[in-house]
């Protein structure tokens, strides 16, 4: 079986490693340097410098871009798909805007990443929703993945992850305001045993913050654009949605002064 993969960074090269053992792999990124595409070959998969050779004849095509370029992934691949392949939309984008990439890709299958791709790697959490979907989570399984069937709507497992986003990203922010505050005040380590002593189970003298703190310096700007589209799940959903929208400028924010 051919898959291909749509965007080559810290997403798409954890699912090329996983998947070139079960499956002749193509990557594609609009980065074209000679480092990834040592990477890719270090990685044991195929670097295509066009998107249609690395599209043809796969049968599912993984979508991993940033949030904002998933619209422009989705229409791209649009262009040379046929019915037998499968786009796997699996950027963290709203329900509506996975509803609206249909529009020009109607081979489009909502995938939704629910946990962070590393440590777990393969065994990462897979939400589809599609109306194949039952037959399609037992395909991707079958490469080795961890995929979960949620329903038949497009855009159903998408709203899982915005609305798992609200909380999770909400709480990165708020440890961000949290310990730049306490630093200033040379309180971190009072506050710290505080909330292990509330919630022991989240490690908060174990490296919570600083993991925290690490993924927001490394990916804070696709976590902001994640968090514009976690506005709109909410604000669509008839909820004022400042907090969410307060949580991407305080990433951005944290990125431009760090």
């Amino acid at each position: 079986m051919k898959v291909a993969i749509i965007g080559f960074g810290e997403a798409g090269k954890m699912f090329a490693e996983h998947l070139q053992s079960h499956a002749d792999v193509h990557v594609y990124d609009i980065k074209q340097d000679a480092e990834i595409k040592a990477q890719a070959e270090q990685s044991g998969v195929q670097f295509q410098a066009n998107l249609a050779d690395a599209l043809r004849d796969s049968v599912f095509v993984f979508s991993l871009v940033t949030a904002d370029q998933a619209p422009t992934a989705a229409r791209e691949a649009g262009m040379h798909l046929r019915p037998e392949q499968y786009f796997l939309e699996m950027n963290s984008i709203a329900p509506q805007t996975k509803q609206a990439n249909i529009q020009t890709c109607s081979n489009l299958v909502d995938v939704a990443i629910m946990a962070p791709v590393y440590p777990l790697k393969g065994s990462v959490p897979l939400f589809l929703s599609h109306p194949e979907g039952q037959a399609l989570s037992h395909a991707l399984n079958s490469l080795g993945l961890n995929s979960r069937y949620v329903g038949p709507e497009v855009g159903r497992a998408a709203a899982i992850k915005m609305c798992r986003s609200v909380m999770i990203k909400g709480m990165e922010a708020l440890t961000l305001e949290c310990f730049q505050t306490a630093r200033f005040y040379d309180v971190e380590n009072e506050i710290k045993a505080s909330l292990d002593d509330s919630f022991p189970e989240m490690g908060w003298r174990e490296g919570r913050v600083d993991y925290w703190f690490e993924r927001v310096s490394t990916h804070g700007q696709r976590r902001a654009e994640e968090m514009r589209e976690v506005a709109k799940t909410v604000k669509q959903g008839q909820v004022k949605s400042e907090m969410s929208q307060a949580v991407a400028d305080t990433f951005d924010e944290f990125v431009k002064n760090n």
